[in-house]
């Protein structure tokens, strides 16, 4: 009766670590999948990447595709799509009691940054950009005294990222958080701390 038990009890042992066993097993497959798929080869062209910047074939596409600014309401303004004479006009709404030094500093940040987007996000070389804030209240309502319009050009905007961020690859001035791209923190050097460096180098 006691060897019945006993063999009994042995097998019982057994079945448990058989179980154990493979549950392990199936624990260090799944990590082994994890590793295999983290360890994919880049350059495989049947795989999606997510760690190239956008671009874009226009800049209408390219504004269509952030929502920074929008014809609809009332924020941009396409005045030329001709290659040759690409101008647009962009806006940031204000308020009534901001500050004068406050506003035409965003006219020109504006301007930066539509600039370097432009550059970043699309092959042009050169275009137009008019920055003039509208009302808040009154979409429509834009105010000409803090319009400014300035020409730039990839050359140009090229030396100001060399000079000030020690790169020629516009792609830094963008992140990928979460699969979504947004300006980097190199970005905001060029619009917040050298705003007026820049602007005056963009402007000439």
């Amino acid at each position: 009766m006691n060897k019945i038990k006993l063999a009994i009890f042995t097998l019982s042992i057994l079945a448990i670590v058989s179980c154990k066993s493979n549950e392990e097993n199936q624990v260090n497959n799944i990590a082994t999948d994890s590793i295999s798929v983290e360890n994919l080869d880049p350059s495989n062209d049947d795989i999606e990447h997510d760690n190239s910047l956008p671009k874009y074939k226009t800049i209408k596409e390219m504004f269509e595709a952030s929502y920074d600014f929008s014809e609809e309401v009332g924020t941009l303004k396409f005045i030329s799509l001709e290659e040759s004479k690409l101008h647009v006009q962009v806006s940031k709404p204000i308020f009534e009691g901001d500050l004068k030094n406050i506003i035409a500093e965003q006219v020109k940040r504006d301007i930066v940054y539509v600039a370097f987007q432009t550059f970043a996000q699309t092959e042009i070389n050169a275009l137009t950009i008019t920055s003039v804030p509208n009302s808040n209240d009154k979409p429509n309502k834009y105010f000409d005294i803090y319009k400014k319009t300035v020409k730039v050009n990839r050359e140009n905007a090229l030396l100001i990222l060399k000079k000030y961020l020690d790169t020629n690859n516009f792609s830094i001035l963008y992140e990928n958080q979460n699969r979504l791209w947004v300006p980097s923190k190199q970005f905001s050097v060029l619009k917040f701390e050298k705003l007026n460096e820049v602007y005056s180098m963009i402007e000439n």
